[in-house]
């Protein structure tokens, strides 16, 4: 597919608008600003996520226990774990990690270092 190249490093984009935010957070310093804490992100989305979290209240609960998301991805991850017994086996040793990032992890610190 078509590809979209920043002249100012090596990143490549797969669209106009990515390249466009790539170069404003990467190259021009641009940042979104919370106008009502000293919180600041490089996306827009970012910053949408910490109002609505931080400042609205917003939560996803869980329908089993107590536990309370801030990001509906959260909320599923929290289920997969603690209610449907989801794990993620190491493909090189008996290793078994209860979320995709501890396997991650261990992959790094356990077989690539």
């Amino acid at each position: 597919g078509l590809r979209f190249p920043c002249d100012l490093c090596e990143h490549t984009a797969f669209n106009a608008f990515n390249l466009r935010k790539h170069k404003e957070t990467k190259h021009e310093g641009v940042t979104y600003l919370c106008d009502q804490c000293d919180f600041f992100a490089l996306h827009y989305s970012s910053l949408m996520h910490h109002k609505s979290s931080k400042h609205e209240g917003v939560r996803f609960p869980c329908d089993q226990c107590d536990y309370e998301a801030t990001r509906p991805k959260n909320l599923k991850k929290h289920k997969e774990k603690d209610h449907e017994g989801v794990i993620y086996p190491c493909d090189q040793c008996e290793y078994i990690a209860k979320d995709s990032s501890n396997l991650r992890q261990h992959r790094r610190t356990k077989h690539e270092g």
